[in-house]
């Protein structure tokens, strides 16, 4: 009997294939059932310390627990370009009294920070349509000063362990929110100014520490993001900004300003991957700088960015910003290098009548235009999601 032909051997294909053929199994899938596919995670908005909680996660399958008052941070940024600064200020003021995450706030404070202070913006919106938008941002600051006083004392009697305080606190919201539905806050009436509700100054409403006049101020993004740069002398801010690097990291520094008159100016500087001068520093690592000047003139606020390359590992970093001579910052921040979360927000600055506040942002973009509308930078034409018209 003949023997039949035997089907050739396949060579085995690497294991590494199996990868490649199942991503293509999803993208089919994706097309016969789109319910069934899930969208790739966004990172947009997130912190870099969250970021650095889910890349350390071993499935990376669920997002990193969020800090209370999170989602009220995020609106404020959105709205900073259409709500007087102070009451961002405050706002972002009242979200830094919120603890650590993995600590669960107090009642009092987390209905401060997931219900007064969303329904104070949602208010806002609807009054200024309504009332007039002056009036609306008037009254938008004496309800946030109330619910920053609140905030504070609620922060002072948790570290005082004061049972007592606390119950006052808790009655005083209750009774001064008493016919309010949500995202309905009644902002037709100024809170009173009673011996409860703290006299706040520049300083203290924004909780800046002031620069020191020589060495440097350290801003953790979670713990203490915010100083005050005390003006020196009247005129432009002329401000100095490095950005330590391991060598060979190509970067793009940028900075994105609003003038009081509402115009936008860009400016950035990118890192070359090689040619790039070592900085001397006397340990083994080399380091590298990049460095950006910045003549802001007439600022409304800024933002300070810097975009990586995708495809690396994350790159913890410093920004150095400098302020004038002596006054300097330092802005612990991390650059994702993620695809799609390449750029960092690293600070944002607000001028005021007391001098210029900074802030450790630490927050995740997919690109500049993701950034810019994060952050409420809206009078701006694209040409496309990395480039503005300029």
């Amino acid at each position: 009997m003949p023997r039949l032909p035997t089907r050739p051997t396949l060579p085995s294909r690497p294991i590494r294939h199996l990868s490649a053929a199942t991503d293509a199994a999803r993208v089919v899938a994706g097309r016969l059932a789109p319910g069934l596919a899930r969208a790739p995670l966004s990172f947009a908005g997130w912190s870099t310390a969250e970021f650095r909680s889910y890349a350390a996660s071993p499935s990376r399958s669920a997002t990193p627990q969020r800090r209370a008052g999170r989602d009220a941070v995020t609106r404020v940024n959105a709205a900073t370009g259409n709500i007087p600064i102070e009451a961002a200020l405050l706002a972002r003021a009242i979200a830094d009294t919120a603890p650590p995450v993995g600590v669960e706030p107090n009642p009092t404070l987390w209905d401060v920070l997931e219900r007064y202070l969303p329904d104070c913006l949602s208010a806002f919106e609807v009054s200024s349509r309504r009332a007039g938008r002056e009036s609306a941002e008037q009254l938008l600051i004496a309800q946030l000063r109330l619910l920053h006083s609140v905030a504070l004392n609620v922060e002072q009697a948790e570290a005082e362990h004061n049972e007592r305080d606390l119950q006052i606190q808790d009655r005083f919201l209750k009774e001064r929110f008493a016919s309010l539905t949500p995202g309905e806050l009644d902002l037709t009436v100024r809170p009173p100014a009673t011996a409860s509700i703290r006299a706040l100054d520049a300083a203290g409403k924004t909780r800046a520490k002031a620069a020191p006049t020589e060495g440097r101020a350290y801003l953790d993004a979670e713990a203490d993001p915010v100083v005050l740069f005390r003006r020196q002398s009247p005129g432009p801010w002329e401000l100095g900004l490095r950005l330590a690097l391991p060598r060979r990291s190509p970067v793009t520094l940028g900075v994105v300003e609003e003038s009081t008159t509402g115009a936008m100016q860009f400016t950035h500087r990118a890192g070359r991957r090689v040619f790039t001068q070592r900085r001397a520093t006397g340990f083994r690592a080399a380091q590298v700088d990049l460095t950006l000047a910045v003549r802001l003139s007439s600022p409304r606020r800024f933002l300070v960015y810097a975009e990586g390359l995708s495809g690396r590992e994350p790159t913890d970093t410093v920004l150095f910003l400098r302020a004038d001579t002596r006054s300097q910052a330092e802005l612990a921040t991390t650059l994702a290098n993620h695809p799609r979360a390449p750029l960092t927000v690293i600070a944002s600055g607000y001028e005021t009548t007391d001098g210029l506040i900074v802030r450790n942002e630490s927050i995740l973009f997919p690109d500049l235009r993701a950034a810019c509308d994060g952050y409420g930078y809206r009078r701006i034409t694209w040409l496309d999601r990395h480039s503005p018209v300029v």
